[in-house]
């Protein structure tokens, strides 16, 4: 069963959100866990819902769901800032799990957030600023707090813009398997890069560094193909097993030729019959509370792990730049030693920042940042070139 929605299903419900441009925002509802739906008002078309449901799933649905009578603090607090507002652009952002509605007031202008990873959010921003959120949490490189600077999530491969050059970069950056590969390294994620070896042939546990370049070239064809579907002629499309829609895209999957496929005519259509489904289910089995909580926990785990390993692959590409580029990093690494005893602080600056390849020093760090073979590196320069590779 589909657990939650991809990047790709983010970018076609997006779409379909730009006709909310120029509605104005009605009311606002919030209740349970994490469910909250957004009531506006399109001129000459009447009502339209946006509902952000268990934190994870962002649509417009057919059928207004039942709505709590009293407002929450949560809810009363964004009816007093955005009632009314006048909605601009609805975009996604970058190729993550996030959507950016952007609100225009008397008094200034206003993002309202979804964040559809790491438990899902929703946050309502303004000059860039925290004004409140649905869940306060700290991360380890952000935190989502009233009066905190909004940092959306660090910025990863996006396939929809990147050229044929980037993506062999990116997948030659990596020593894992195909599949895991097009998941993290190029950010497909894993439905899609199982999709992408499938449809040219290719055993996804191939080692990415076994795989010649036409093989490669041939996947970005691919992706390329997927990613024109998706933002050009989306074919919203639920895949069924055992009469229950097992997953969902908005293309056709060559992955799932062995199910049963019907198609609907927007991505929220097929999320709501897919919300009613699930509801259908919960009905009938119990879940323990505890079970949930583990598997909230293995999610975030999970996604930890991915962010580690783009981290891992970015610091082993630049500690190998310094034995590409060794002559320049010795050379570097060296006189900044010897003369570091010899001048004051501001000379050694003055010295070092004419060097083609330094973009920065701190003397009073003993760091220096050049570029060698293409990577950005941060070096102690008390240290020779195999300390510094190992310690990053």
């Amino acid at each position: 069963m589909k657990k939650e929605m991809s990047s790709f299903d983010v970018r076609s419900v997006v779409t379909e959100l730009s006709v909310l441009e120029g509605a104005h925002m009605d009311k606002i509802f919030h209740w349970g866990a994490g469910n909250v739906l957004f009531r506006l008002n399109i001129q000459g078309e009447g009502k339209k819902e946006l509902f952000f449901k268990d934190k994870k799933w962002l649509y417009s649905p057919d059928v207004k769901p039942e709505t709590p009578t009293m407002p929450t603090s949560f809810a009363s607090f964004l009816r007093k800032y955005i009632d009314n507002a006048r909605v601009g652009k609805v975009m996604q952002v970058g190729f993550d799990r996030v959507v950016d509605m952007e609100l225009f007031k008397s008094d200034g202008t206003y993002h309202l957030i979804f964040e559809m990873f790491g438990g899902g959010n929703v946050l309502l921003v303004k000059d860039g600023v925290i004004q409140n959120c649905l869940i306060q949490k700290t991360w380890r490189d952000r935190a989502t707090r009233p009066g905190e600077q909004y940092l959306p999530p660090k910025s990863r491969f996006d396939p929809t813009v990147s050229t044929e050059t980037d993506f062999i970069a990116s997948f030659r950056s990596s020593d894992a398997d195909c599949v895991r590969t097009l998941a993290t390294s190029v950010n497909l994620g894993g439905q899609y890069a199982e999709e992408i070896c499938k449809r040219i042939g290719i055993d996804k546990n191939t080692p990415a560094s076994e795989v010649g370049d036409d093989v490669v070239s041939q996947m970005y064809t691919a992706m390329r193909g997927i990613v024109e579907k998706v933002l050009d002629v989306p074919e919203p499309t639920a895949y069924i097993k055992d009469g229950k829609i097992e997953d969902f895209a908005p293309i056709e999957m060559v992955s799932h030729e062995d199910m049963e496929s019907k198609r609907y005519e927007t991505m929220s259509k097929l999320i709501h019959a897919y919300m009613e489904q699930i509801s259908d289910e919960e009905e009938e089995a119990y879940v323990d509370p505890e079970i949930e909580k583990l598997n909230r926990r293995i999610s975030k785990q999970e996604e930890t792990l991915d962010e580690y390993n783009v981290q891992c692959d970015e610091l082993r590409r630049k500690a190998e730049a310094l034995y590409t580029d060794y002559q320049n990093a010795n050379d570097l690494l060296n006189v900044l030693m010897e003369q570091s005893v010899k001048l004051t602080w501001e000379k050694l600056r003055a010295g070092a920042m004419k060097i083609p390849y330094v973009k920065d020093i701190d003397p009073s760090k003993n760091m220096v940042t050049g570029v060698f073979a293409g990577e950005t590196v941060t070096l102690d320069y008390t240290k020779g070139i195999d300390a510094n590779a190992s310690d990053i």
